[in-house]
């Protein structure tokens, strides 16, 4: 008799012991943000580039800069980002401007020189973009654009 409750009792703290172990690992930290920007920076220096059209431009850091006349926009938002192997980027902010006025008074500027993944291409200048609302609080560039140097004033004076 007693071995049979003893039996019982084994049982029972094995069954428990396969569900409290079948529970949910830990998740990791979810990023809290008002603003999550992501995108593929393209290695080309073509004009309006879209994913797809060139490969990946890698290790490259992608600047998000708010120039608008909007004082509230460029102190409440900043951001930088470097791209993986492949041209993905994705960085995540908080913010107190709407993002009606972050899609619209920032750009992405991407100054690693174009010639760093492909010697080909000029070694000064830079890729950006404009912004565009993709989802919910999630921004997506609208197409990287090679901008070429400003010529010096004493060039052009003379």
């Amino acid at each position: 008799m007693v071995s049979k409750i003893l039996l019982v009792v084994i049982g029972v703290a094995v069954i428990s012991s396969v569900f409290t172990s079948a529970a949910t690992p830990p998740q990791p930290p979810r990023i809290q943000a008002d603003v999550v920007v992501m995108g593929f920076v393209p290695c080309n220096n073509g004009t309006s580039m879209k994913t797809g059209s060139a490969p990946g431009f890698p290790n490259a850091v992608v600047q998000l800069q708010c120039t608008r006349d909007d004082d509230a926009i460029v102190a409440a938002v900043s951001g930088n980002a470097t791209t993986d192997g492949k041209g993905w980027f994705r960085m995540a902010m908080n913010t107190t401007a709407s993002l009606r006025s972050v899609a619209g008074g920032c750009t992405l500027v991407v100054a690693t020189p174009l010639a760093t993944c492909d010697a080909a291409l000029p070694a000064a200048g830079t890729l950006q973009s404009g912004l565009r609302l993709l989802v919910s609080m999630v921004l997506f560039p609208r197409g990287f654009s090679y901008v070429a140097p400003a010529a010096p004033l004493d060039r052009l004076i003379n």
